[in-house]
């Protein structure tokens, strides 16, 4: 699915989902994450608002995004630093608080957020 590096390799696969550490910084501290890569979510990073509270980010802004089974829903999101194996952008970091996760699972990291950070993705695996 992804091309990184043979040495930043920090991933864990399972059944065919690519989890990774990410670390979100704003201006009162930073948070480490277990983010789930979706490639089909067009955006940095969407978690719960309890995972990001302490990171001084102010979630004042509204967009509406697009469920897989067609359901519109309405998120806030404030802007951080997301880092991903060393590599590092700012971004829109997404709270919903309906989110629903699997089990160890922090976040959804989107391809917009991997693609500013360098990262590619190889749709042919």
């Amino acid at each position: 699915m992804f091309k990184f590096l043979e040495e930043k390799i920090s991933m864990v696969c399972f059944t065919g989902s690519v989890v990774v550490d990410v670390e979100l910084h704003g201006p009162g501290g930073g948070v480490k994450l277990r983010a789930l890569v979706d490639t089909g979510f067009y955006g940095d990073i969407i978690t719960t608002p309890d995972k990001v509270q302490g990171l001084g980010i102010e979630f004042r802004y509204e967009r509406f995004r697009r469920l897989p089974d067609g359901k519109i829903v309405k998120i806030r999101y404030g802007i951080g630093m997301i880092e991903v194996m060393g590599e590092v952008t700012g971004g829109d970091i997404e709270v919903w608080p309906d989110l629903k996760l699997p089990a160890d699972i922090d976040a959804l990291l989107g391809v917009t957020a991997l693609e500013k950070m360098g990262f590619r993705i190889d749709t042919r695996t």
